[in-house]
């Protein structure tokens, strides 16, 4: 007698840190971000979307999961890792991801395609503290974009190798794919070792970061990848996967910044702060 093995699946581990472990819970405090960040945009290929606690950036990420929610035969998730030391790019090789709404499948066809050591290799390790890929997931389910997952984690990338993972991916970004960039913007302080202006007054500080922004998201939104490499703060933690999809994405598509954020809407600490930005992107 033969046993149907069990599937492999990556439990979540920011529930209860990042958003409420519960899911009803969790499902309300989804739906109200979601009914306040506007009608879903036709033609939208791509998003920006943040990746920090739901308190901190969940209306920031709400407005760029929303602008996408229509239904999706795969989503491909990018983000930077956090904790992870590697070169090039990582993918989740697992049956699925959990959250407290339910399981994603993970479509594993794509994955297998993506593998091409060394620059992109299966890594599920790597995956079980980083906070890029899960933070995203319960509003994509929440939208009912649906769709399999394909998990990314971009790491250290040499001369190179943005356009070869660009390459990589873009076979896979077709008119039933939805593309999901997972970044924050600039982190400020002194635990980031980054001081543009003093930490004396909060206004000043969401004043500078703005600027910063604005002169970044013009270079996103222009889907222009040399200007962004060129120009980009040192702090974006997701740098490289922003570069990757400006290099994936299809000719003509243009970016469209939908709304804009930092860490202190919670309440945070100014001498730390956080921006974050949700873009989406079209032909």
């Amino acid at each position: 007698m033969t046993t149907t093995p069990l599937p492999r699946l990556k439990e979540p581990h920011l529930a209860g840190r990042a958003y409420p472990a519960a899911p009803d819970a969790l499902a309300r405090t989804l739906a109200g971000l979601l009914a306040t960040a506007g009608p879903p945009r036709p033609g939208t290929v791509a998003v920006l979307a943040p990746h920090a606690p739901l308190a901190q950036s969940g209306a920031v990420a709400a407005a760029a999961v929303a602008a996408a929610a229509t239904p999706r035969r795969r989503v491909v998730v990018l983000a930077p890792s956090h904790y992870g030391e590697f070169a090039g790019a990582v993918v989740l090789p697992l049956d699925g991801y959990r959250t407290p709404l339910g399981t994603i499948p993970t479509d594993a066809a794509a994955v297998a395609a993506l593998v091409r050591p060394p620059l992109v290799r299966a890594n599920p390790a790597a995956f079980m503290r980083e906070p890029g890929i899960e933070a995203v997931l319960p509003l994509l389910q929440a939208a009912n974009v649906g769709g399999a997952l394909v998990a990314v984690l971009i790491g250290r990338l040499d001369a190179g190798d943005a356009a070869a993972l660009a390459d990589a991916l873009r076979p896979l970004l077709d008119g039933d794919t939805l593309l999901v960039v997972s970044s924050d913007l600039v982190h400020y302080g002194r635990r980031f070792d980054f001081l543009p202006v003093p930490p004396d007054d909060p206004a000043v500080v969401v004043a500078a970061l703005r600027a910063l922004d604005d002169a970044t998201l013009a270079h996103v939104a222009a889907v222009d990848a040399a200007a962004f490499d060129a120009h980009v703060p040192p702090t974006v933690c997701g740098r490289h996967a922003i570069a990757v999809a400006l290099r994936a994405l299809p000719p003509g598509t243009r970016g469209e910044r939908l709304a804009w954020g930092t860490s202190l809407v919670a309440g945070g600490d100014p001498s730390q702060v956080v921006s974050f930005a949700a873009m989406r992107f079209g032909t």
